[in-house]
């Protein structure tokens, strides 16, 4: 299970690119992978451990991965390299389902940079 929503005050603009991908002129997302379900519309305090560069409809879409820093594992979790241990298998799913989910909806499989490989607290 995660929890998937925006970091306040934060903006992807669409005039910086990445590897030819502008940003989606969105809020920057963050996907929480902690052990609880959030109050939809909560603020969240979170501890970043990585990040995923997502290609959506031809726009860079950053989702940035977090565990909240009340969560009961967040003290095992530092770095995104920590997750398989501690929550494994979360981090396929996540991605998987990144990649369909709107195929359901008449839209098309997303893409990824870096071959879909998460990227470390550093890079985020």
């Amino acid at each position: 299970m995660w929890n998937y929503g925006a970091f306040p005050q934060t903006w992807e603009a669409p005039d910086f690119t990445f590897q030819g991908n502008k940003g989606d002129n969105d809020p920057v997302d963050c996907i929480e992978i902690g052990m609880r379900q959030l109050e939809s519309g909560s603020v969240t305090p979170v501890k970043v451990i990585g990040v995923l560069g997502m290609i959506d409809d031809g726009e860079m879409d950053w989702k940035v991965i977090a565990i909240s820093a009340n969560d009961p594992v967040a003290m095992f979790i530092n770095d995104i390299d920590d997750v398989p241990k501690y929550l494994p298998g979360c981090l396929g799913a996540l991605r998987e389902w990144l990649r369909v989910y709107k195929i359901c909806q008449g839209g098309v499989e997303n893409k990824f940079v870096f071959d879909g490989e998460y990227q470390n607290k550093a890079f985020a």
